[in-house]
């Protein structure tokens, strides 16, 4: 039997590592939540959030996150941040250097959270997340949600599971606060506590929500099973049997939801490359110079739209499913909603 989900106040959330837009896209399908900003270095990923979500300002660089560039673009009030991490560290695919590369962001990440002070926060990645230096790193990761009184929730959710042909597994990882009642983080109602995690604090709390989830590691790591999603004393884990009925038509809901937006059209076409036969020189010569001008403006033309879908195969290859975000979001409002009768 499903919970009954009380109606939470609109969230605002932070998207940082956004891509094109999938973990926005994904609560925008379960409903309840805001984006107020984006954070993305891409240029051309860029240009997609500006056509699609005009209104919401873009930091590019995670570096430069703080109290105070955030409330130079207008953002004062956080609930929860989301976080796409970059995966290359973790993935199976690359030599897995985990704490070791300079493409981990997790330190960033945690650094944010710290002065941002969120009710909650969802990060994906791949999977080799949980086993990166002999699982390790994600018993690093654990244990920084728990110096800040968070109950942590993860695990490996696919693409398959909500109607895609296609498996890709990524592991979601879910961090509420259950001490607090606040319905919005304010600046002005914390004092920064710099990078140090010990001045985080967390207390007895956070080392019974360490041994918690460290239990459920070593358990996993025992079975050699990829971990449930498991948390709190109030919270129970994923069954796959959730995810059994395909799409529960989050696909017709997303859908419907870019059908809404404008340019869509050029969305779509501008993922084809026009076919295009290449002359010789000695074809080109024999061409009059008005035509071997034109055909050049032709061909250059034809290698930019290969560099733009070059930049889009790119972009949807690191892009999050909104599908599966939907349903973590779904998970989150549960959650919250638990929290509040309690507190009530």
């Amino acid at each position: 039997m499903i919970d009954q989900i009380t109606p939470l106040e609109t969230q605002k959330v932070i998207d940082l590592c956004s891509g094109i837009g999938g973990f926005t896209l994904g609560h925008l399908i379960s409903g309840g939540f805001e984006t107020v900003a984006f954070c993305e270095i891409n240029q051309y990923c860029q240009q997609l959030l500006n056509l699609r979500f005009p209104n919401i300002p873009i930091i590019p660089d995670i570096h430069d996150i703080t109290t105070e560039s955030l409330a130079g673009v207008g953002v004062r009030e956080v609930d929860g941040i989301i976080a796409g991490l970059p995966c290359p560290p973790f993935s199976l695919a690359g030599k897995r250097l985990a704490s070791q590369d300079e493409r981990n962001l997790f330190g960033e990440f945690f650094r944010i959270l710290r002065q941002v002070r969120p009710r909650w926060a969802i990060v994906e990645n791949v999977p080799g997340l949980l086993t990166a230096e002999g699982s390790g790193f994600f018993r690093g990761v654990l244990w920084e949600f728990a110096q800040m009184g968070f109950d942590v929730q993860w695990g490996v959710l696919s693409a398959n599971q909500v109607g895609a042909i296609h498996k890709r597994e990524r592991v979601w990882i879910i961090a509420t606060d259950s001490q607090s009642s606040r319905q919005h983080t304010s600046w002005n109602q914390y004092t920064q506590s710099g990078t140090n995690t010990a001045s985080v604090g967390g207390g007895d709390d956070a080392y019974t929500n360490l041994d918690r989830c460290q239990q459920q590691l070593q358990k996993t790591n025992k079975r050699g099973q990829k971990p449930c999603l498991r948390g709190g004393q109030h919270s129970k884990s994923f069954s796959q049997s959730t995810f059994c009925q395909r799409d529960h038509g989050l696909s017709q809901r997303l859908g419907r939801y870019l059908m809404r937006q404008s340019d869509l059209d050029r969305w779509l076409c501008a993922a084809t490359i026009p076919s295009f036969h290449r002359l010789s020189r000695k074809e080109i010569a024999a061409l009059t110079p008005d035509c071997q001008k034109e055909y050049r403006q032709l061909y250059a033309q034809y290698q930019s739209i290969r560099r733009q879908h070059k930049q889009q195969l790119i972009a949807l290859g690191n892009a999050i499913v909104p599908q599966c975000a939907a349903l973590i979001f779904e998970r989150l409002k549960r959650i919250l909603s638990q929290q509040q009768k309690i507190h009530d």
